[in-house]
């Protein structure tokens, strides 16, 4: 019987050629650029345009321990940024077990800093910049956008984002069940939290803990009964801090339904999709 990996890996199209993705079916990234030394410690550039334009930056999943970037090269994610003449950035960054959760939060943030840093040169306004993602992506962009250690490393807070859109996410509070399952969470939740410090890499706790301006919310997630938990824990924490959040739930308590809502995110007419169009026209200023 195929690993639990084998079989996620298949689902998500993700694998070890991830990287070799040419021909008609893919579409390119404008640019790739490299925000440090080590090969996943790079993001790829959908660029809309010449002039000025918001950017809509989306970080995948893949329980902390695979994904990669190449997935948006077919996805519906950068026809939908650029239909709305929005640039589309997707970042790559090192993984569990090479690294621990916090070197994955610190690679993130170093990869959001270049995209600050170069936004000029980009053609991208640094005022409107979202940072999305997707399961363990949805727990990293929120750690990034709730410890201001990690964007503060680079001269930035939380609050030059102009906002976070979380899909689906696990362990806003690790110290939380993100699964009803005892072998899912063995193998998918354990080997990133096991022993480690759970209230550093706990956005509830973060939340609950800064002063830092927190930037808007957008939390969509499946009626699955321990994301949406997870995402209620994450709307109290936000909500007592005093930032905007909303919080949208969508029919599905399965493993595809999750998945679904990465892989479908973008498709006209699907229900994240267009709340979550609706509620970036409104940040962007459209």
């Amino acid at each position: 019987m195929p690993s639990l990996r084998t079989i996620a890996n298949a689902l998500l199209g993700y694998g070890r050629r991830a990287e070799d993705r040419s021909g008609p079916r893919f579409r390119q990234p404008t640019a790739t650029l490299a925000y440090g030394e080590h090969p996943l410690q790079a993001l790829d550039l959908h660029s809309a345009g010449a002039d000025k334009r918001p950017l809509l930056a989306f970080v995948h999943g893949g329980a902390w321990q695979f994904g990669d970037k190449t997935r948006r090269l077919k996805d519906a994610k950068v026809p939908f940024a650029h239909e709305e003449r929005w640039h589309f950035a997707a970042l790559n960054f090192r993984m569990v077990p090479e690294v621990p959760v916090r070197t994955m939060a610190e690679d993130m943030a170093a990869g959001l800093a270049l995209l600050f840093a170069q936004a000029d040169d980009l053609g991208t306004d640094r005022r409107k910049i979202v940072l999305m993602g997707h399961s363990s992506g949805a727990h990293l962009a929120t750690l990034v956008a709730s410890d201001p250690n990690l964007l503060g490393a680079h001269g930035l807070a939380p609050g030059d984002l102009a906002g976070v859109i979380a899909l689906d996410g696990a362990a806003y509070d690790p110290g939380e069940p993100s699964t009803g399952s005892g072998q899912l969470r063995k193998r998918f939740i354990d080997p990133a939290f096991a022993g480690a410090d759970l209230a550093a890499l706990s956005p509830v706790a973060q939340f609950e803990a800064s002063g830092e301006r927190v930037p808007p919310f957008l939390i969509l997630h499946t009626t699955n009964g321990f994301t949406g938990r997870q995402a209620r824990l994450l709307e109290q924490a936000l909500s007592s801090s005093g930032g905007r959040v909303e919080r949208h739930a969508f029919p599905g308590t399965s493993p595809l339904a999750h998945m679904r809502l990465s892989r479908w995110f973008g498709r006209a007419g699907y229900g994240p999709t267009e709340v979550a169009r609706n509620w970036l026209q409104e940040i962007f200023g459209n």
